[in-house]
Formats: structure tokens, sequence, C-alpha cells
């Protein structure tokens, strides 16, 4: 059994911000069966209409508040396509988070969050840089160098539009860090936290219904930005070390000095790195991985790291940074992991690869040419 007010304090207490750039851009700060393994699908079956819809406004601007089973969402976006299809996506994402990773390694879902999460997508920048200033105070000045797209800081997402599509994949990104930060007893590593983030960005819409509208389907290697800055990244012989990706924490990668393409390559490698512990090497990493989520989810982390690194694994874990979460879960041997990631990098970027993509299937299936 979790301790949610235990898990609410180590939410509240994990401070620090870490961006995020997309090919749009977005940020993550403190917490408050067939065919390969991530080509499973985890969707809604029909679309899901919100419980209920009030009156909101924010600077005299007038919106909405719609609630679903697990969200609030707070909107000046009244676009009727966004708008329509806001819950069903919140709602098949968070079964996504839950799920897509325990499926492939045959455990139980993750713990669903244990208050609604709060979703905020303003009509316009100006608005969001306002509410920000509101929420964060003398916090907001990092986050209001974002260019792009917006943040999650303590469980809440605060966003603003940018296009149906680029809005729903920065939704189904900081969702994953919402769901984190309310619901994890115990923070993960940022490179993972990143990584499984923009995993959980893909997705495609089903075929509308005349009756329920359209529902979502999410397809972890459906993300064809992802795939070009990797498969760019490689052709330039610009790819990360393993090791200086998990070392990496990606806030001086945005705003004044912040190196752009780097960033791109970095969060294009963690999301190739989500994919590896999936189904890399046979998929021998994927019941780790599992298990390292469900430790984080009911506070056993430190435990594993202590058995390991002794009194040093509580300073490792909060630190969220380095490899030490990664050789205690995954592979002892840096080198032989990072020869491991680097193979399958290439084999997801060799020719012929992005179809799949673009269909959202693995390209490992794909017969080299």
């Amino acid at each position: 059994m979790v301790d949610r007010s235990r898990q609410r304090r180590a939410a509240a207490a994990c401070i620090g911000a870490v961006p995020l750039l997309l090919c749009i851009v977005a940020c993550s700060g403190p917490r408050a069966g067939a065919g390969a393994a991530s080509d499973r699908a985890v969707a809604p079956t029909t679309a899901t209409a919100a419980e209920s819809v009030e009156p909101w406004t924010f600077d005299n601007d007038t919106g909405a508040i719609l609630r679903t089973a697990h969200f609030r969402v707070y909107t000046t976006q009244l676009d009727p396509i966004l708008t329509q299809r806001l819950p069903g996506f919140l709602e098949g994402a968070l079964r996504h988070y839950r799920g897509a990773i325990p499926n492939a390694a045959g455990a139980p879902p993750l713990p669903p969050p244990p208050m609604k999460l709060d979703t905020f997508i303003m009509r316009n920048r100006a608005q969001w840089e306002r509410l920000t200033k509101q929420l964060l105070a003398e916090r907001a000045g990092p986050y209001l160098k974002i260019p792009r797209g917006g943040f999650a800081y303590g469980g809440r997402a605060l966003l603003f539009d940018i296009g149906t599509h680029d809005t729903m994949a920065i939704l189904a990104h900081e969702g994953w860090h919402q769901y984190v930060q309310r619901t994890f007893a115990q923070p993960i590593p940022i490179w993972l936290d990143e990584g499984l983030a923009a995993y959980m960005e893909g997705h495609r819409w089903g075929a509308p219904d005349a009756r329920t509208g359209s529902a979502p389907v999410f397809l972890p290697w459906a993300n064809t930005e992802r795939f070009d800055a990797l498969r760019d990244a490689e052709s330039r012989g610009e790819l990360l070390p393993l090791s200086r990706l998990l070392e990496s924490a990606p806030g001086n990668l945005i705003g004044p000095g912040g190196d752009a393409r780097e960033a791109l390559t970095y969060y294009a490698q963690v999301w190739a790195l989500a994919h590896f512990l999936v189904e890399g090497e046979g998929g021998k990493y994927r019941h780790e991985l599992a298990a390292l989520l469900s430790d984080a989810a009911e506070g056993r982390v430190t435990r594993r790291l202590g058995a390991v690194f002794g009194p040093e694994g509580t300073r490792i874990l909060s630190l969220r940074q380095g490899p030490g979460v990664f050789l205690a879960y995954f592979n002892r041997d840096l080198a032989a992991a990072e020869r491991e990631y680097l193979d399958f990098v290439n084999a997801v970027v060799r020719p012929g690869s992005r179809g799949p993509i673009v269909e959202g299937r693995s390209p490992l299936a794909v017969a080299p040419r």
C-alpha cells in the first residue's frame, strides 16, 4: 500500500527546473502482443466525453473548465476540434502512461494518480506568460524563456495552443511529467523521465465515429520529429555517448546560450533510449524497466541503490543525473551497454526505417537494404 500523503510530500519537495525541447518546446519542473513490444497501442475503444463543462474566465477572456475522471482542464482556447478531443486524449494518454511499459513486461499497471491533474491550455502566449507569473511567482523566470509549448510543474501543466497536433503532443509529454510528479513516491532520473515523456508523445487518431467522435491511438514509434532528429545527428556523427546522455540535464539547452541542435539531439536520443530499454537486445531490459517504474511509484528505488552503492544510494537518486540508476537496474558494464545502445540506434535509423515510423511501427522489423 502506498502512503499517498508521503507521495505528495515527496512530490512537493523535489525542486529544480528541467526544460524540454521538442521541435516544439516544453519543460518539466519539480515533482509535486503481436509485433515489437512498443508497437502495442494503448487507446480507448471510443472517444471520451467530458464529465462536465463549466464557464471559466482568465483576464476577462471567456474560457471553460472541462472535467474528466482524472483531469481538470482550464482553457481559453475554445476551438471545437481541440475541446472535443481533449477529454478522450487525456484519459487515453493516462492509460498509456500506466500500462505501456508494464504491458510490455507482463507486469501489473502503474497506480492511478491520487488526485485530478490540473492542465491549463491558454489561447495564446501572452495569457500563458501571465498565468505562469501568477502561479510560479519568483520561480517563473526560467520557464518564460520557453519559446513554444509549455511545461509541467508540481503536477500541473501550463501550456499554450500551438496547433492541434503539436498541442496534443505536448499534452502527452507533459501529462507524463504530471503523472509522475503527482503519483510516484520517489523521482526517476532525468534521462528516463524525459525519455519516457518523449516515448508517450506518438499518437494518431482513429476513424471518426458519428456518435462518439474520434479516439486517440498511442503508438510510441509514431514520432517523425524525434526520428528525424536522431537520424540527422547520427549522419553528422553528433550522437552523445551514453555516459554523457545519462549525465546531462537539459535545463541549459534552451534559452540564451543554449544549443538548439544539441537539445533536439538530446531528446531524440533519450526517446531512442526509452525504446532501447523496452525492446533493445531482444527485450532483455524491459522487465527491469517495469520494475524501476514500479519501485519509483512505491518508494523502493533507494533500497535498490543502497544494495548496490551503499549509503551513497540516497544521494544518487536525489541528484537525478548520472549513471547510478542505470547501473543498478540495467547493466553494471556501461561500456557494453553503450555498444548495445549505439547498435540499436544504428538499426533504427538505417535506410528504409522512416516508413514504419510514419505508420507507428517498430523500424527494427525492416530488413536492411
